[in-house]
Protein backbone atom coordinates (compact mmCIF):
# COMPACT_ATOMS: atom_id res chain seq x y z
CA UNK A 1 0.00 0.00 0.00
CA UNK A 2 1.05 3.62 -0.48
CA UNK A 3 -0.41 7.07 -0.87
CA UNK A 4 -2.78 8.83 -3.23
CA UNK A 5 -2.07 12.57 -3.38
CA UNK A 6 -4.86 14.76 -4.77
CA UNK A 7 -3.83 18.15 -6.12
CA UNK A 8 -4.98 21.21 -8.01
CA UNK A 9 -3.06 23.59 -10.27
CA UNK A 10 -3.70 27.34 -10.28
CA UNK A 11 -1.61 30.23 -11.60
CA UNK A 12 1.46 28.06 -12.00
CA UNK A 13 1.38 26.67 -8.46
CA UNK A 14 0.30 23.26 -7.16
CA UNK A 15 -1.84 22.81 -4.04
CA UNK A 16 -2.19 19.42 -2.37
CA UNK A 17 -5.80 19.11 -1.26
CA UNK A 18 -5.94 15.58 0.15
CA UNK A 19 -3.55 12.73 0.94
CA UNK A 20 -4.97 9.24 1.43
CA UNK A 21 -2.76 6.35 2.46
CA UNK A 22 -1.76 3.52 4.74
CA UNK A 23 0.40 5.37 7.25
CA UNK A 24 3.84 4.59 5.78
CA UNK A 25 6.39 7.44 5.60
CA UNK A 26 5.48 9.96 2.91
CA UNK A 27 7.66 12.39 0.95
CA UNK A 28 5.60 14.93 -0.96
CA UNK A 29 6.91 16.01 -4.36
CA UNK A 30 8.47 19.43 -4.79
CA UNK A 31 6.61 19.97 -8.07
CA UNK A 32 3.60 18.53 -9.90
CA UNK A 33 3.19 18.98 -13.65
CA UNK A 34 6.15 21.34 -13.52
CA UNK A 35 4.46 23.58 -10.92
CA UNK A 36 5.96 24.02 -7.45
CA UNK A 37 3.96 22.70 -4.52
CA UNK A 38 3.19 25.72 -2.35
CA UNK A 39 0.32 24.73 -0.06
CA UNK A 40 -1.45 21.96 1.81
CA UNK A 41 -5.20 22.40 1.90
CA UNK A 42 -7.63 22.16 4.82
CA UNK A 43 -8.09 18.62 6.16
CA UNK A 44 -5.27 17.49 3.92
CA UNK A 45 -4.64 14.30 5.91
CA UNK A 46 -8.19 13.82 7.06
CA UNK A 47 -8.78 10.58 5.14
CA UNK A 48 -7.01 7.30 5.59
CA UNK A 49 -8.22 4.65 3.16
CA UNK A 50 -8.23 3.79 -0.50
CA UNK A 51 -4.56 4.27 -1.34
CA UNK A 52 -2.81 2.51 -4.21
CA UNK A 53 0.67 1.01 -4.34
CA UNK A 54 3.52 3.52 -4.19
CA UNK A 55 2.72 7.20 -4.70
CA UNK A 56 -0.14 8.12 -7.01
CA UNK A 57 -0.73 11.74 -8.05
CA UNK A 58 -4.37 12.46 -8.73
CA UNK A 59 -5.76 15.58 -10.41
CA UNK A 60 -8.61 16.62 -8.09
CA UNK A 61 -10.35 18.34 -11.02
CA UNK A 62 -10.77 14.94 -12.71
CA UNK A 63 -11.22 12.67 -9.69
CA UNK A 64 -12.79 14.11 -6.55
CA UNK A 65 -10.86 13.33 -3.36
CA UNK A 66 -12.63 11.43 -0.59
CA UNK A 67 -14.26 13.45 2.16
CA UNK A 68 -12.27 13.91 5.36
CA UNK A 69 -12.79 11.27 8.00
CA UNK A 70 -13.48 12.02 11.63
CA UNK A 71 -11.36 9.21 13.01
CA UNK A 72 -7.62 9.41 13.69
CA UNK A 73 -5.28 9.64 10.71
CA UNK A 74 -2.55 7.05 10.26
CA UNK A 75 0.31 9.21 8.95
CA UNK A 76 3.54 8.33 10.77
CA UNK A 77 6.28 10.39 9.11
CA UNK A 78 6.24 13.16 6.52
CA UNK A 79 8.76 15.18 4.51
CA UNK A 80 7.48 18.49 3.19
CA UNK A 81 9.18 20.04 0.17
CA UNK A 82 10.89 23.42 0.27
CA UNK A 83 8.53 25.94 -1.23
CA UNK A 84 5.43 25.12 0.81
CA UNK A 85 4.16 28.42 2.16
CA UNK A 86 0.72 27.52 3.53
CA UNK A 87 -0.67 24.72 5.67
CA UNK A 88 -4.45 24.89 5.84
CA UNK A 89 -6.85 24.50 8.73
CA UNK A 90 -6.89 21.03 10.33
CA UNK A 91 -4.32 19.83 7.76
CA UNK A 92 -2.80 17.34 10.25
CA UNK A 93 -5.63 17.24 12.79
CA UNK A 94 -6.03 13.84 14.46
CA UNK A 95 -2.84 12.44 12.91
CA UNK A 96 -2.29 10.58 16.15
CA UNK A 97 0.66 8.54 14.88
CA UNK A 98 2.65 11.43 13.40
CA UNK A 99 5.91 11.29 15.38
CA UNK A 100 8.28 13.28 13.15
CA UNK A 101 7.73 16.32 10.97
CA UNK A 102 10.15 18.87 9.53
CA UNK A 103 8.57 22.10 8.37
CA UNK A 104 10.19 23.99 5.49
CA UNK A 105 11.77 27.41 5.95
CA UNK A 106 9.44 28.76 3.28
CA UNK A 107 6.38 28.30 5.51
CA UNK A 108 4.49 31.52 6.33
CA UNK A 109 1.00 30.42 7.39
CA UNK A 110 -0.53 27.75 9.63
CA UNK A 111 -4.31 27.35 9.69
CA UNK A 112 -6.48 26.95 12.76
CA UNK A 113 -6.25 23.52 14.43
CA UNK A 114 -3.53 22.53 11.94
CA UNK A 115 -1.93 20.05 14.38
CA UNK A 116 -4.83 19.43 16.73
CA UNK A 117 -4.68 16.02 18.44
CA UNK A 118 -1.33 15.00 16.98
CA UNK A 119 -0.90 12.80 20.00
CA UNK A 120 2.65 11.50 19.40
CA UNK A 121 4.28 14.71 18.15
CA UNK A 122 7.02 15.66 20.64
CA UNK A 123 9.05 18.44 19.05
CA UNK A 124 8.43 21.01 16.35
CA UNK A 125 10.34 24.00 14.98
CA UNK A 126 8.45 26.76 13.19
CA UNK A 127 10.11 28.80 10.48
CA UNK A 128 10.70 32.50 11.02
CA UNK A 129 8.29 33.38 8.22
CA UNK A 130 5.30 32.44 10.39
CA UNK A 131 3.95 35.54 12.16
CA UNK A 132 0.71 34.19 13.66
CA UNK A 133 -0.43 31.01 15.39
CA UNK A 134 -4.13 30.48 14.80
CA UNK A 135 -6.53 29.23 17.44
CA UNK A 136 -6.11 25.64 18.68
CA UNK A 137 -3.20 25.13 16.28
CA UNK A 138 -1.43 22.69 18.67
CA UNK A 139 -4.33 21.90 20.97
CA UNK A 140 -4.34 18.46 22.57
CA UNK A 141 -0.86 17.54 21.35
CA UNK A 142 -0.44 15.66 24.59
CA UNK A 143 3.20 14.59 24.08
CA UNK A 144 4.47 17.88 22.70
CA UNK A 145 7.45 18.80 24.90
CA UNK A 146 9.35 21.47 22.95
CA UNK A 147 8.29 24.15 20.47
CA UNK A 148 10.65 26.56 18.78
CA UNK A 149 8.63 29.68 18.00
CA UNK A 150 9.37 31.95 15.01
CA UNK A 151 11.62 34.95 15.61
CA UNK A 152 9.03 37.32 14.07
CA UNK A 153 5.90 35.88 15.67
CA UNK A 154 3.35 38.62 16.43
CA UNK A 155 0.13 36.89 17.52
CA UNK A 156 -0.86 33.75 19.40
CA UNK A 157 -4.60 33.21 19.17
CA UNK A 158 -6.78 31.66 21.83
CA UNK A 159 -6.03 28.18 23.15
CA UNK A 160 -3.21 27.60 20.67
CA UNK A 161 -1.59 25.20 23.20
CA UNK A 162 -4.74 23.97 24.93
CA UNK A 163 -4.20 20.64 26.69
CA UNK A 164 -0.51 20.37 25.76
CA UNK A 165 0.06 18.61 29.05
CA UNK A 166 3.73 17.72 28.40
CA UNK A 167 4.92 21.15 27.22
CA UNK A 168 7.82 22.12 29.50
CA UNK A 169 9.10 25.52 28.41
CA UNK A 170 8.34 28.31 25.96
CA UNK A 171 10.17 31.45 24.88
CA UNK A 172 7.95 34.10 23.29
CA UNK A 173 9.98 36.42 21.03
CA UNK A 174 10.06 40.19 21.51
CA UNK A 175 7.87 40.67 18.44
CA UNK A 176 4.77 39.17 20.14
CA UNK A 177 2.10 41.83 20.73
CA UNK A 178 -1.05 39.73 21.31
CA UNK A 179 -1.94 36.55 23.16
CA UNK A 180 -5.43 35.07 23.23
CA UNK A 181 -7.33 33.67 26.17
CA UNK A 182 -6.73 30.13 27.38
CA UNK A 183 -3.40 29.96 25.58
CA UNK A 184 -1.88 27.60 28.18
CA UNK A 185 -5.03 26.03 29.57
CA UNK A 186 -4.19 22.62 31.11
CA UNK A 187 -0.47 23.00 30.31
CA UNK A 188 0.33 21.55 33.72
CA UNK A 189 3.98 20.75 32.91
CA UNK A 190 4.89 24.26 31.72
CA UNK A 191 7.62 25.18 34.20
CA UNK A 192 9.55 27.91 32.35
CA UNK A 193 8.16 30.87 30.45
CA UNK A 194 10.01 33.83 28.98
CA UNK A 195 8.30 36.77 27.27
CA UNK A 196 8.63 40.49 26.55
CA UNK A 197 7.03 43.28 28.55
CA UNK A 198 3.69 44.44 27.15
CA UNK A 199 1.97 41.07 26.78
CA UNK A 200 -1.14 40.59 28.89
CA UNK A 201 0.49 38.58 31.65
CA UNK A 202 -2.67 38.32 33.71
CA UNK A 203 -4.35 36.39 30.87
CA UNK A 204 -1.46 33.95 30.55
CA UNK A 205 -0.89 33.36 34.25
CA UNK A 206 -4.57 32.70 34.94
CA UNK A 207 -4.09 29.31 33.24
CA UNK A 208 -0.94 28.31 35.12
CA UNK A 209 -1.34 27.21 38.74
CA UNK A 210 1.83 25.08 38.85
CA UNK A 211 5.31 26.21 39.91
CA UNK A 212 6.57 28.63 37.27
CA UNK A 213 9.96 30.09 36.42
CA UNK A 214 8.97 33.37 34.74
CA UNK A 215 11.24 35.81 32.91
CA UNK A 216 9.90 39.21 31.83
CA UNK A 217 12.15 41.03 29.38
CA UNK A 218 12.39 44.83 29.55
CA UNK A 219 14.14 47.13 27.06
CA UNK A 220 16.99 47.66 29.56
CA UNK A 221 17.17 44.24 31.18
CA UNK A 222 15.19 41.28 32.44
CA UNK A 223 13.40 40.35 35.66
CA UNK A 224 13.13 36.72 36.66
CA UNK A 225 10.62 35.43 39.18
CA UNK A 226 9.64 32.18 40.78
CA UNK A 227 5.87 31.87 41.13
CA UNK A 228 4.83 29.11 43.55
CA UNK A 229 2.10 26.71 42.58
CA UNK A 230 -1.22 26.78 44.37
CA UNK A 231 -4.45 24.80 44.59
CA UNK A 232 -8.11 25.35 45.40
CA UNK A 233 -10.38 23.46 47.73
CA UNK A 234 -14.14 23.94 48.01
CA UNK A 235 -15.71 23.54 51.44
CA UNK A 236 -19.42 23.13 52.03
CA UNK A 237 -20.47 25.70 54.64
CA UNK A 238 -24.18 25.31 55.36
CA UNK A 239 -27.18 24.53 53.27
CA UNK A 240 -27.22 23.45 49.66
CA UNK A 241 -24.97 25.16 47.13
CA UNK A 242 -23.18 27.38 49.63
CA UNK A 243 -19.45 26.91 49.32
CA UNK A 244 -16.28 28.51 50.56
CA UNK A 245 -13.10 28.54 48.50
CA UNK A 246 -9.91 27.65 50.35
CA UNK A 247 -6.64 28.42 48.58
CA UNK A 248 -3.43 26.59 49.44
CA UNK A 249 -0.14 28.36 48.74
CA UNK A 250 0.83 31.98 48.07
CA UNK A 251 1.08 31.55 44.31
CA UNK A 252 -2.38 32.91 43.54
CA UNK A 253 -1.48 36.26 45.16
CA UNK A 254 1.89 36.45 43.45
CA UNK A 255 0.12 36.18 40.11
CA UNK A 256 -1.88 39.30 40.92
CA UNK A 257 1.35 41.31 40.68
CA UNK A 258 1.38 40.91 36.89
CA UNK A 259 -0.92 43.10 34.83
CA UNK A 260 -1.49 43.64 31.12
CA UNK A 261 1.38 46.11 30.85
CA UNK A 262 3.80 45.82 33.75
CA UNK A 263 4.85 44.16 37.01
CA UNK A 264 4.10 45.64 40.43
CA UNK A 265 7.47 44.96 42.03
CA UNK A 266 6.54 46.45 45.42
CA UNK A 267 3.47 44.23 45.65
CA UNK A 268 5.52 41.18 44.66
CA UNK A 269 8.07 41.82 47.42
CA UNK A 270 5.29 42.43 49.98
CA UNK A 271 3.98 38.87 49.63
CA UNK A 272 7.22 37.28 50.82
CA UNK A 273 6.02 37.24 54.44
CA UNK A 274 2.99 35.26 53.34
CA UNK A 275 5.14 32.89 51.28
CA UNK A 276 7.21 32.07 54.36
CA UNK A 277 4.04 31.10 56.21
CA UNK A 278 2.12 29.25 53.50
CA UNK A 279 4.85 27.57 51.44
CA UNK A 280 7.70 25.18 52.13
CA UNK A 281 11.08 26.75 53.05
CA UNK A 282 12.56 25.51 49.75
CA UNK A 283 9.87 27.46 47.85
CA UNK A 284 10.44 30.68 49.80
CA UNK A 285 14.20 30.28 49.37
CA UNK A 286 13.75 29.98 45.63
CA UNK A 287 11.63 33.16 45.53
CA UNK A 288 14.37 35.03 47.40
CA UNK A 289 17.13 33.52 45.29
CA UNK A 290 15.59 34.52 41.97
CA UNK A 291 15.13 38.13 43.05
CA UNK A 292 18.68 38.34 44.37
CA UNK A 293 20.31 36.70 41.39
CA UNK A 294 18.32 38.75 38.86
CA UNK A 295 17.77 41.96 40.88
CA UNK A 296 15.92 44.06 38.31
CA UNK A 297 14.07 46.84 40.21
CA UNK A 298 14.94 45.24 43.54
CA UNK A 299 14.57 47.76 46.38
CA UNK A 300 17.33 47.84 49.04
CA UNK A 301 14.93 46.94 51.86
CA UNK A 302 13.59 43.91 49.98
CA UNK A 303 17.14 42.88 49.17
CA UNK A 304 18.05 42.74 52.86
CA UNK A 305 14.95 40.68 53.66
CA UNK A 306 15.79 38.18 50.93
CA UNK A 307 19.44 38.01 51.97
CA UNK A 308 18.49 37.28 55.56
CA UNK A 309 16.24 34.43 54.51
CA UNK A 310 18.82 33.05 52.10
CA UNK A 311 21.52 32.96 54.77
CA UNK A 312 19.23 30.86 56.94
CA UNK A 313 18.13 28.54 54.12
CA UNK A 314 21.14 28.38 51.82
CA UNK A 315 21.05 24.59 51.74
CA UNK A 316 17.76 24.72 49.82
CA UNK A 317 19.34 26.89 47.14
CA UNK A 318 22.49 24.78 47.07
CA UNK A 319 20.31 21.73 46.43
CA UNK A 320 18.62 23.54 43.53
CA UNK A 321 21.95 24.56 42.02
CA UNK A 322 23.35 21.06 42.36
CA UNK A 323 20.35 19.60 40.53
CA UNK A 324 20.94 22.02 37.65
CA UNK A 325 24.77 21.76 37.79
CA UNK A 326 24.77 25.56 37.88
CA UNK A 327 28.34 26.57 38.70
CA UNK A 328 27.74 30.20 37.82
CA UNK A 329 24.83 30.28 40.22
CA UNK A 330 26.95 28.67 42.92
CA UNK A 331 29.58 31.39 42.54
CA UNK A 332 26.86 34.04 42.85
CA UNK A 333 25.43 32.41 45.98
CA UNK A 334 28.85 32.10 47.64
CA UNK A 335 29.45 35.80 46.97
CA UNK A 336 25.98 37.03 47.99
CA UNK A 337 25.17 34.87 50.99
CA UNK A 338 27.92 32.42 51.91
CA UNK A 339 26.26 29.36 53.46
CA UNK A 340 26.98 28.39 57.03
CA UNK A 341 29.81 25.89 57.40
CA UNK A 342 27.41 23.11 58.26
CA UNK A 343 25.32 23.76 55.15
CA UNK A 344 28.41 23.90 52.94
CA UNK A 345 29.70 20.64 54.39
CA UNK A 346 26.34 18.92 53.88
CA UNK A 347 26.22 20.10 50.27
CA UNK A 348 29.73 18.82 49.68
CA UNK A 349 28.61 15.41 50.88
CA UNK A 350 25.61 15.53 48.54
CA UNK A 351 27.81 16.55 45.63
CA UNK A 352 30.06 13.61 46.37
CA UNK A 353 27.13 11.19 46.42
CA UNK A 354 25.81 12.55 43.12
CA UNK A 355 29.23 12.29 41.46
CA UNK A 356 29.33 16.02 40.61
CA UNK A 357 33.08 16.59 40.77
CA UNK A 358 33.03 20.20 39.51
CA UNK A 359 30.40 21.25 42.04
CA UNK A 360 32.28 19.63 44.93
CA UNK A 361 35.55 21.22 43.84
CA UNK A 362 33.97 24.67 43.73
CA UNK A 363 32.58 24.21 47.22
CA UNK A 364 36.02 23.18 48.45
CA UNK A 365 37.60 26.23 46.80
CA UNK A 366 35.13 28.50 48.53
CA UNK A 367 35.48 26.87 51.92
CA UNK A 368 39.01 27.79 52.93
CA UNK A 369 37.82 28.80 56.37
CA UNK A 370 36.71 25.24 57.04
CA UNK A 371 39.76 23.42 55.72
CA UNK A 372 40.88 22.43 59.20
CA UNK A 373 37.53 20.83 59.99
CA UNK A 374 37.69 18.88 56.71
CA UNK A 375 41.27 17.77 57.16
CA UNK A 376 40.28 14.41 58.58
CA UNK A 377 37.58 13.76 55.94
CA UNK A 378 37.96 12.03 52.59
CA UNK A 379 35.77 12.43 49.51
CA UNK A 380 35.79 9.81 46.76
CA UNK A 381 35.33 11.98 43.66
Amino acid sequence: MGWAVYYTISEGEAAIVRCVGDGSPLALPEAIEGCPVTSLGPDCFGAGAGASDGLRLVDAAREAPPAPERGPGNLTRLSLPDGVRTIGARAFARCGQLARLTLPRSLTSLGARAFEQCGTLEHIELSDGVTELEEYVFSQCRKLVRVRLPARLARLERQAFYNCVALEALDLPDTVTFVGSGLFMNCRSLARLSLPLGINLSVLLSDLSNDLDLTVRYPDGAARFFLPGFSYEYEDIIGPRIWRTITHGSGYLYRECFSSRDVDFDLYESYFDLAQKQDEPAVAARIAWYRLRWPYHLAPRAREVYLGYLRAHSLSVLELLLGEDDLEGLDTLLALAPPAPEAREEMLLRAERSGNVRFAARLLEGGQARQDSWADKSFDL
